[in-house]
């Protein structure tokens, strides 16, 4: 099998080996400048001669174009870093790796070795996470990941559960499983990354308190800790997401920003966290936090009267009381994976009225929609807040109702709901459906 290589001279080869990983390398090694192989570093740890290269190896099929683009955006000298490209053929990268690699330690007794090499541990008290090598993913040994591993080793893990966002190799998720979490979710956008996360899930016994799955599937939940180490740009248009994904007094774990890049990452999550102490390895900042409250999913102020979003956790109600909101009404199903069943106590140990119409995600109705106007009908200019799971099935109901009962324009009413998503075939159709017997 022939291989892509990216082969790149910067002065800041620390920074050049995220930035690969993050852009879909399958494996780095750095050299100097007469080409003596150095492979994956341990830990914390960055070869560096006078002229250090990084090698990004891609699979043949893969559009570099991103890579380089990203190398060039992010690296403090893109504007004169040296990129070549080169097609090379396969060679022994799994032997090369396991004869520089021993087993490492974070926090007291948490132990990453590969399988040949857990007989190096002399620890009556390890907790040992075997990761083996391949060439897919990572394998724990950059400063990002040292820094998350040392950082959940003094975490109390005990019965929690865990989201691992951008979960690569899944070895923070796996670590905070051995660390005693009762369950983790891992989320990756690409698939190769998600069986890489199952593999190593079963060879280290935990493959049934762990789920993995890609972002197009994954509904926001209340975690106790969330785990993120990728790149600065994603963590800060994901805060919302992720905000929305742990629930009060949880604790959030973000990694993979550039020193530079701390500050702005930070402010994108303080409205909902409150920041523990960063910590910097070579260049690489890790940011921690503790959530205030967590984000409402797709939240969208539609008017002085009507709000909207996904499911709200316990303690947005007595925030929806506080801001004047009169009646939540939810258009979630009890099988969506994030419906809360108590939500009407909720909502009446805050004083609100709770109406439930649930409205089935493959086939909306004429019928659906006719009780929802009825509901909003009857309240009146009172202030109304109305969810779903992700805001998806309300976006498209309340569309409807600006345009057919409030007489607003179609380009009016979907300003709104563009910024939540596009209809897949089911609600397309159902919103044609709605309009074609509509005279305006």
């Amino acid at each position: 099998m022939a291989w892509l290589q990216l082969r790149i001279s910067s002065a800041h080869p620390e920074f050049v080996e995220e930035i690969l990983l993050g852009n879909g390398a399958v494996g780095v090694s750095f050299i100097d400048g007469e080409d003596r192989p150095v492979l994956e570093p341990l830990p914390g740890e960055t070869p560096l001669w006078e002229n250090t290269v990084t090698l990004g190896l891609f699979y043949d099929n893969v559009d570099l174009a991103p890579a380089q683009d990203a190398l060039r955006e992010l690296l403090p000298d893109g504007d004169t870093v040296t990129i070549a490209s080169e097609l090379i053929e396969d060679q022994d990268w799994v032997r090369a790796w396991l004869d520089h690699w021993h087993p490492l330690k974070f926090g007291e007794h948490l132990w990453v070795a590969p399988t040949e090499k857990i007989g190096e541990i002399n620890d009556p008290e390890a907790i040992i996470l075997k990761l083996d090598p391949g060439l897919a993913f990572g394998t724990g040994t950059h400063p990002t990941t040292a820094l998350c591993l040392e950082w959940l080793s003094h975490q109390d893990l005990t019965g929690k559960t865990v989201l691992d966002y951008g979960c690569g190799s899944g070895i923070l998720a796996i670590a905070a499983l051995k660390l005693g979490a009762a369950h983790a979710i891992c989320v990756d956008i690409d698939p190769q990354a998600l069986t890489a996360t199952e593999n190593n899930a079963k060879e280290n016994g935990v493959l049934e308190r762990i789920r993995v799955m890609l972002p197009a599937d994954f509904v926001p939940f209340p975690a106790d800790f969330v785990i993120a180490n990728i790149l600065a740009r994603p963590l800060i248009s994901l805060a919302p997401l992720l905000a929305s994904s742990v629930n009060a007094g949880g604790k959030i774990v973000l990694a993979g920003l550039l020193e530079r890049q701390q500050e702005e990452v930070r402010e994108a999550y303080a409205t909902w966290f409150t920041s523990e102490p960063d910590q910097i390895k070579e260049g690489w900042t890790r940011l921690a936090g503790v959530c205030r409250i967590p984000s409402l999913i797709s939240y969208v102020h539609i008017s002085n009267t009507i709000a909207t979003a996904g499911q709200p956790q316990a303690e947005h109600f007595a925030l929806l009381a506080r801001a004047g909101y009169k009646t939540v009404i939810n258009l979630a199903v009890p099988t969506s994976s994030n419906f809360m069943p108590n939500e009407v106590e909720h909502c009446a140990q805050q004083g609100l009225d709770y109406i439930h119409l649930p409205v089935a995600w493959n086939n909306p109705t004429r019928e659906d929609f006719e009780k929802f106007v009825t509901a909003m009908k009857s309240l009146s200019d009172s202030k109304s807040f109305i969810h779903c799971a992700l805001n998806k099935r309300v976006s498209v109901f309340v569309f409807l109702y600006r345009v057919i009962e409030l007489g607003e324009t179609v380009e009016v009413a979907s300003q709104e709901p563009q910024q939540i998503w596009a209809p897949n075939e089911i609600w397309s159709k159902f919103k044609h459906d709605m309009l074609a017997g509509f005279k305006p």
